[in-house]
């Protein structure tokens, strides 16, 4: 630690605009690491823990604190007479990496403790008050058979490039400390990282592209809930969220989609296209596809549901009345009055949506030819978009996701830098809409989030004995958010990690098509 300190320098990193979309949001990752060798020097605390304090030489914004500059704009500031260090932590268990094995990684069998922090960006309990720009909890297994690192970084200060990036640049300088490597020691303290947030600006063509209306909707108009949110210290607004309970009734199951499976899927929907080629049919089209179907049709089946059991409510209402009605010829007007009271309330209809709100996240480092910039702060492009019902509620055949494929394909093609200019444009124009998407998030509770973070290196981690045996969040992130992972290497299938309501879930469990698509790990 002393050696990180001793070259940190002072300075005052402004966010941009795109840093404070997912801000409320934490990055936390847990990374199980096999000791399939029993080796006695399997991956030592002494080496990981210094490996991690030269890591952080080339992310000193992790040693930053947030300061509020008002308006909704908010700076890190890395003052190393008053650096906010990462939170460490070292503990054994009692827990064998057998048994983790044996219950594909759930969380049920994971070591008590082990997570450091939940979905919502806010400080630990105590005097402080302070958000920690990383937590880090390393967890030795029982009888040395393994090691479990969760870490977690705030929306804040990076995105998944970020994070997976100072990942394996800690893995990188744990491999050289152990292995004595002075050349691989040497190329990874040369890593250079861009954390200048004005590379967005430098990079924004002239050129812009009409916003959709439901991305104007979201981030527009009249809202004091957000404007107050935005107002709040970062602090302070992360525990007002936390309070919300965005992940209160979720359930989240993970599955596998094999690369069999999805290449055959690929080849039968492309019947139905005009262009199948690669760029027309990528795995990120054809899933996207796939899932928002798969969550419509999950709501249309949980509606159907929940008609079914108030029309037998509505029956038994009904026998109940008549009975009532005879009782009340005999014991007054009190009666009626109740029993008219409950039909009443019981027959309150509600106003289908004719919509799927589907929000396909993307990265504005490809838009704006900046992905060999190694630019570690947000690059999230939320496409908001409300996809009809008519097609996304309809059996799932080749076909029907062909029809599908033709919905979100131009909305991830769209994602140019003149489009990217333009949310630029829309977010800088009233930084405090960055809380708006909160607020649209809470009342629309049939919205889809997908993220895409198959390109991310998740299992490109090395601390000297080999990469992670699996990569995984906490169980209970946000509800209606689907993210798709890559799967361990070497394997090229899809992980497809699902947080939904109880209730949704309960019809995707049982959809025919998902079920022969997919294979359930957890």
């Amino acid at each position: 630690m002393d050696e990180f300190i001793s070259t940190v320098e002072n300075q005052v990193i402004g966010l941009h605009p795109l840093d404070t979309q997912a801000a409320f949001l934490n990055i936390p990752y847990h990374f199980f690491f096999s000791n399939s060798d029993s080796a006695a020097d399997f991956m030592p605390n002494d080496a990981i823990r210094l490996s991690f304090y030269r890591a952080l030489k080339q992310f000193p914004i992790l040693a930053g604190y947030l300061r509020p500059e008002g308006t909704g704009q908010t700076s890190v500031v890395i003052d190393k007479n008053d650096l906010n260090m990462p939170e460490y932590i070292e503990s054994t268990s009692d827990t064998h990496f057998d048994t983790l094995r044996e219950n594909h990684f759930h969380h049920s069998a994971w070591p008590k403790g082990l997570t450091r922090a939940g979905a919502i960006t806010m400080a630990a309990p105590g005097p402080a008050g302070r958000i920690r720009l990383a937590n880090v909890h390393v967890v030795r297994l029982k009888d040395n058979s393994g090691v479990i690192i969760f870490i977690n970084i705030p929306h804040y200060v990076v995105d998944g490039t970020g994070f997976f990036s100072f990942v394996e640049l800690w893995g990188k300088h744990c491999l050289a400390e152990r292995s004595g490597d002075r050349q691989l020691a040497l190329q990874a303290s040369q890593l250079e990282y861009c954390f200048d947030r004005d590379i967005i600006s430098r990079h924004l063509p002239v050129e812009r592209k009409p916003l959709g209306i439901e991305t104007i909707q979201t981030y527009t108009g009249f809202s004091p809930i957000a404007d107050w949110l935005a107002w709040l210290s970062p602090n302070t607004r992360g525990r007002v969220l936390n309070k919300a309970k965005f992940s209160s009734g979720v359930v989240s199951h993970t599955f596998r989609v094999s690369r069999q499976a999805l290449d055959s899927l690929r080849k039968e929907v492309g019947e139905f296209m005009a262009d199948s080629s690669d760029d027309n049919l990528t795995d990120r089209y054809l899933l996207a596809a796939v899932l928002s179907k798969l969550i419509a049709r999950a709501h249309l089946h949980r509606k159907q549901q929940e008609k079914a059991n108030v029309s037998v409510a509505g029956c038994l209402l009904g026998a109940a009345r008549s009975v009532l009605g005879a009782v009340a010829g005999l014991v007054g007007y009190g009666v009626r009055l109740l029993c008219c009271s409950s039909s009443c309330s019981s027959s309150a209809k509600r106003d289908p949506s004719k919509y799927q709100s589907l929000n396909l996240l993307d990265d504005v480092r490809h838009g704006l030819g900046i992905v060999d910039k190694q630019y570690m702060g947000n690059g999230l492009l939320p496409h908001n978009a409300q996809c009809p019902l008519d097609v996304l509620e309809t059996p799932i055949t080749p076909k029907s996701l062909a029809q599908a494929v033709d919905l979100v394909r131009p909305i991830y093609e769209n994602a140019d830098a003149a489009l990217v200019a333009s949310f630029v444009d829309l977010l800088t124009s009233n930084p405090k809409s960055f809380t708006r998407p909160m607020i649209y998030m809470a009342k629309t509770p049939e919205l889809l989030v997908i993220t895409c973070e198959m390109e991310f290196k998740l299992y490109a981690s090395d601390f000297g004995n080999g990469p992670p045996e699996w990569v995984c969040t906490i169980p209970s992130f946000v509800a209606n958010f689907i993210g798709l992972l890559p799967s361990p290497p070497p394997s090229t299938d899809v992980i497809a990690n699902i947080i939904l309501k109880a209730l949704v879930m309960k019809q995707v469990l049982k959809d025919e098509f998902w079920r022969e698509l997919t294979q359930i790990i957890y």
